[in-house]
């Protein structure tokens, strides 16, 4: 998951993942996209991402020294790098994609449901309204909100921390990196998108509809990484070929500058905004 990438590799290697993989996704989407965004909304959104990269490392990176100093150990491990060891190529090279795709989707159980607490908390809701204010959603202008990647914290890095570690064994750096840009990639408006393999991968077409402005589509696919769980828990819908709503809420539009941006979900809560 993100919040884990970002307190181990750090600013530079995280910041240059998001710069390679927001450059291909742009091409892809000049190319082949749904929409004609404007320069001005993606430049705005790069910009956003600095800054929630530099608050974001600084603080999980602290969090990270300290949590490993207190040696908190899981409940259980599991190794599932062992399940694939064989001497048949084809089945060695099967786990290097299956088992990435299974610890990433037990991660994506706890984020799930903090995701649906993000639509139905109101003290959740102010700071995750910033991200769903964007009517024009692309890989470069997808921010969320820095507090929260912070918020993840007590939700998902803590109860992951005591409850289960999926060690996925080798994979190479390929599948890594692929699953590394999922997140841009799910907020890109490219007509690339995963087809039938949106059932178990989510993809830009499942997590769209999960921004959408139209009433069907609300509180639906709250899944980041896998549909598994929407399909699992009744909040899954699969868009048809051509369904690309539009995006957006009522509340606000998106932030227009850094003190938006930064400030409003606290001016919010302290009713001055």
């Amino acid at each position: 998951m993100e919040y884990l990438a970002l307190a181990g590799k750090g600013m530079v290697d995280y910041g240059w993942r998001i710069l390679y993989a927001s450059m291909i996704l742009l091409a892809l989407e000049l190319a082949i996209g749904w929409n004609r965004y404007s320069l001005k909304s993606r430049l705005r959104g790069a910009f956003f991402w600095v800054v929630y990269i530099a608050i974001t490392v600084a603080v999980l990176t602290a969090f990270n020294m300290v949590w490993n100093k207190l040696g908190v150990k899981p409940l259980v491990v599991i190794s599932m790098g062992e399940w694939f060891a064989s001497s048949n190529k084809f089945v060695t090279a099967l786990g290097w994609v299956v088992t990435p795709v299974l610890a990433m989707a037990v991660g994506d159980f706890f984020y799930y449901w903090f995701h649906r607490a993000q639509h139905t908390w109101k003290f959740l809701w102010v700071f995750h309204a910033e991200h769903h204010a964007i009517r024009e959603m692309s890989a470069w202008n997808s921010n969320h909100h820095f507090s929260e990647e912070l918020l993840r914290i007590p939700f998902i890095v803590i109860p992951m921390s005591f409850l289960v570690q999926m060690d996925p064994g080798f994979a190479p750096a390929i599948v890594w990196l692929l699953f590394g840009v999922h997140g841009q990639f799910i907020h890109s408006h490219t007509r690339l998108s995963l087809g039938p393999l949106r059932h178990v991968v989510a993809d830009n077409h499942f997590h769209r509809i999960h921004h959408s402005v139209e009433l069907p589509h609300w509180n639906r696919n709250f899944g980041s990484f896998t549909s598994v769980w929407d399909r699992l828990f009744g909040t899954a819908y699969f868009p048809k070929r051509h369904e690309w709503p539009d995006t957006g809420i009522d509340e606000h539009d998106e932030a227009q500058n850094l003190r938006e941006f930064l400030f409003r979900p606290f001016q919010k809560l302290r009713g001055k905004a």
